[in-house]
C-alpha cells in the first residue's frame, strides 16, 4: 500500500471508528481473526500429507509401500524437499506456539507495596480490569502493562511495570493517574484486543523471519496474503489502538482528575527530554574528562528526575507541545491528549506544575525503595564500569587528533577528507550544534562534493531548520547514489513537522526508488557469462592489496575484475570478481574452497559477486580478457 493510500485509509478510519467504535472494534477482530485463521489452516495444510500417510499405512498398506518404493527412485529430489517441508512445518508450529518470556524487572510482593497492590486493586476494580498477575519495578522512565500469553496465543497473564525513575519524577497523585490510564488498557477489550493482535503479528514475524534462513523456499503459501492483508490490519489496528489510548486517558482523567492527569503527561514529556539533554549530557561530558566514572549513577538520575523547577522545563514544554500528532504513534500528541481531557484548551503554553511535596517512589515503595534503588545502583555501575576507560580513552584520543587538525587548519587549509574526520569527530565528542559551524565550512570549501551538502542538509534538519531540504535536493544533484536517504531525511522530517501533504511527494519518491531497489536486486541477482560487462572502476588500493591478502594462496593463477551492465540503477557499479586457478597438482584445495578463501580475504565491499572462471566463462565470455586492466592479479612466479 502506497503512503498517500495509507494516510487517506486512516483518515476514513479514524471517521468510522469515532462515529460506532463498537462496530470498529468488531471489524477488527473479525481481521484478527482472518490472520489467525490463515495461519492455522497453513499449518492444517502441510500437516494433511503426514495424515494421509498414516491413512495409506493403515488402510492400504500394499499400495502405499509400493508407491514410496517408486518415490525412492527420486531420492536425490525427494530428501531435499521433505528438509524443506518438515523445517517450514516446524517453524510454522513454532511460531505460533513459542513462549513468550516475562518483561525483565524486579518483582514486589503487596508486603512490600501495599499502597501500590492497594491502589491497583481498587482501580482494577474500578475499570472492570483483571488484576495483574505480578507487578515488577524496573530501572526505566516509564510504566505499562504487559499482557502476556500463557502457552503459544492461548491464555492471559497480565504484568504491570512501573519505573521507579518515572515515580521519582511524579507525585503520588500524577503516579496515580499513569497507573489508571495504564489499567485502562486491560478493561473489558482493550488488553484481550492488545494481546490477540500483537500475538498473531509476532507468530507471523517468526514464520517470515524463519523461512529468510532457508531462502523463502515456500514463501508461495503466504506472500500474497501477507502483501495484501497485514497493511489493512496494520491500518484498521493503528486507529483502534488509538482510540484506545484516548479512552484510556478519559478513564484516567475521570478516576484521578484532569490536573492529576495532565501534569503527570507534561512531566512524563519534559523531564524525558530534559533527561536526554541535560543529564546525560553531562554524564557524557564526565567521561570525556574523567578517566572513572562517579559512584551511584542511578541514584544521581532520580536526583535529577526529583529536583524540580518549573520554569527550567518551560524550553522542553515549548518544543513537546509543537509535536503534532503522528501517523506512525499510536499515542495522539501531547497537545491532543491535553485538550481531549480538559486541561488546556489551545490558549497560552499549558500551565507548569507545581512542585510536589513528595514522590511517588517514597509514597508507594516505602521500606523497598533503598534497597531497590541500591540494587540498580550497583547494576548500573558495574555497566558504566565496563564501558567507561575505553571511552575515556577513545574521546583523549579524538580529542590528540582534533588539536592536530586545528593547528594544521591555523596554517593550511584541510582537505576535504580532514575537515569530514574533523566534523566527525567533533560530533562525536561534543554533539551536533557544536560541529555545524565545520559542516557549513565544508560545504562552503568544497562546493562539488555532494556528502558535504548532504550532511549539511542532514545537521540542518536534526536542528528543526527547514533549509536543510534545499542542501539535500543540491546533493542528490550532484550524486544520483545520495537520492534514497537524502528523500527519506526529507520524509521524516516532514512528518515530523505534521506536514504529511508535503511528505508525500517524498514518499512517492522513495515508493519508486524501492520499485527500482527490488529491479536492481533481481538484475544482479543472476550473473552470466552470457552478461554484458565494461571496465571495471575499483580503486587502486584495492587492487594494490590483493598480493598481501592472497599471500599463501598458490592455486589462484590469476583474478578478472569487471563491471556488469546494468539497466536499473546503474550509478551503483556491480563488480565482478572471476577466479582463475592453475592446473591441479597434487595437495592443491578443492575449487570451492579456494573461492570461499579468496572471497573471505577480498570482500571488503568492492566486489559484489565472486565466481570460479570456469570453461564456461573462458568459452562465452571472452571479450573480459580484453577488456582494458581486467586482470588485476597474476600468481608471482615460484622461487
Amino acid at each position: 500500500m502506497k503512503y498517500d493510500q495509507y494516510i487517506s485509509l486512516i483518515r476514513r478510519l479514524e471517521t468510522s471508528a469515532a462515529a460506532d467504535r463498537k462496530r470498529y472494534e468488531f471489524k477488527v477482530l473479525l481481521l484478527t481473526a482472518l490472520g489467525y485463521g490463515y495461519f492455522v489452516g497453513l499449518i492444517l495444510l502441510l500437516i494433511a500429507p503426514i495424515v494421509l500417510a498414516i491413512g495409506g499405512i493403515v488402510l492400504v498398506p500394499a499400495r502405499f509401500f509400493g508407491a514410496l518404493f517408486n518415490l525412492v527412485k527420486f531420492v536425490w529430489i525427494l530428501v531435499p524437499a521433505l528438509g524443506v517441508y518438515f523445517a517450514f512445518l516446524g517453524s510454522a508450529v513454532s511460531a505460533i506456539t513459542a513462549k513468550v518470556p516475562d518483561p525483565e524487572g524486579i518483582e514486589v510482593s503487596k508486603s512490600d507495596a501495599p499502597e501500590l497492590y492497594a491502589f491497583v486493586k481498587n482501580t482494577c476494580k474500578e475499570l472492570k480490569a483483571r488484576k495483574p498477575k505480578k507487578i515488577l519495578v524496573f530501572d526505566g522512565f516509564n510504566a505499562a502493562v504487559v499482557s502476556l500469553p500463557r502457552f503459544g496465543i492461548f491464555g492471559r497473564k497480565v504484568v504491570l511495570m512501573v519505573g521507579i525513575p518515572l515515580m521519582k519524577a511524579l507525585s503520588p497523585k500524577q503516579f496515580e493517574a499513569v497507573l489508571a490510564h495504564e489499567i485502562g488498557h486491560i478493561s473489558d477489550k482493550h488488553g484481550v484486543f492488545a494481546k490477540w493482535a500483537y500475538q498473531m503479528r509476532e507468530a507471523w514475524g517468526r514464520l517470515i523471519a524463519s523461512q529468510e534462513l532457508v531462502e523463502h523456499k515456500l514463501n508461495g503459501l503466504y506472500q500474497t496474503f501477507v502483501d495484501r492483508f497485514f497493511p489493512y490490519f496494520t491500518a484498521y489496528s493503528f486507529v483502534l489502538m488509538r482510540e484506545h489510548e484516548k479512552q484510556a486517558d478519559r478513564e484516567a482523567a475521570r478516576l484521578c482528575g484532569n490536573i492529576s492527569l495532565g501534569e503527570s503527561l507534561i512531566l512524563l514529556e519534559t523531564k524525558g527530554r530534559q533527561l536526554d539533554d541535560v543529564f546525560w549530557r553531562s554524564v557524557h561530558e564526565e567521561n570525556i574528562s574523567k578517566d572513572a566514572p562517579a559512584k551511584q549513577l542511578f541514584t544521581r538520575m532520580l536526583g535529577f528526575l526529583a529536583a524540580t523547577d518549573p520554569e527550567s522545563l518551560r524550553p522542553s514544554l515549548e518544543k513537546a507541545i509543537a509535536v503534532p500528532t503522528d501517523f506512525n504513534d499510536t499515542h495522539p500528541s501531547l497537545a491532543e491528549r491535553l485538550r481531549l481531557i480538559g486541561y488546556w484548551d489551545d490558549g497560552d503554553l499549558p500551565r507548569l506544575p507545581d512542585e510536589p511535596t513528595a514522590d511517588a517512589a517514597s509514597a508507594f515503595l516505602g521500606h523497598i525503595e533503598v534497597k531497590l534503588i541500591e540494587q540498580y545502583d550497583a547494576a548500573w555501575d558495574a555497566e558504566a564500569a565496563g564501558k567507561w576507560k575505553e571511552r575515556y580513552d577513545h574521546f583523549q584520543e579524538a580529542q590528540r587528533r582534533i588539536n592536530a587538525l586545528e593547528e594544521k587548519e591555523g596554517s593550511a587549509d584541510l582537505t576535504f577528507e580532514e575537515l569530514k574526520e574533523f566534523i566527525g569527530l567533533t560530533v562525536d565528542k561534543d554533539g551536533l550544534a557544536a560541529a555545524m559551524p565545520l559542516v557549513e565550512e565544508a560545504a562552503r570549501k568544497f562546493p562539488n562534493e555532494a556528502s558535504a551538502w548532504f550532511n549539511l542538509g542532514i545537521g540542518k534538519l536534526s536542528m528543526g531548520d527547514e533549509s536543510g531540504l534545499a542542501q539535500l535536493a543540491k546533493a542528490v544533484e550532484l550524486d544520483k547514489t545520495f537520492k534514497y536517504e537524502a528523500d527519506q531525511a526529507a520524509f521524516d522530517y516532514l512528518r515530523s513537522k505534521g506536514k504529511l501533504d508535503e511528505a508525500g511527494k517524498y514518499a512517492a519518491a522513495l515508493e519508486e526508488q524501492n520499485d527500482l531497489y527490488q529491479k536492481a536486486n533481481i538484475e544482479r541477482a543472476n550473473i552470466l557469462s552470457s552478461d554484458e560487462f565494461i571496465i571495471h572502476d575499483l580503486p587502486a588500493e584495492f587492487i594494490e592489496s590483493i598480493p598481501r591478502k592472497l599471500s599463501g594462496i598458490d592455486e589462484v593463477e590469476a583474478l578478472y575484475a569487471v563491471r556488469k551492465v546494468c539497466f536499473f540503477m546503474p550509478e551503483f557499479p556491480f563488480h565482478v570478481l572471476l577466479v582463475e586457478l592453475r592446473k591441479k597438482r597434487s595437495g592443491d584445495l578443492a575449487p570451492q574452497r579456494v573461492l570461499e578463501i579468496v572471497t573471505r580475504r577480498l570482500d571488503t565491499g568492492e566486489i559484489n559477486w565472486f565466481g570460479l572462471l570456469t570453461a564456461d566463462w573462458q568459452r562465452n565470455a571472452t571479450e573480459i580478457f580484453h577488456l582494458p586492466g581486467a586482470k588485476i592479479y597474476s600468481r608471482p612466479p615460484q622461487a
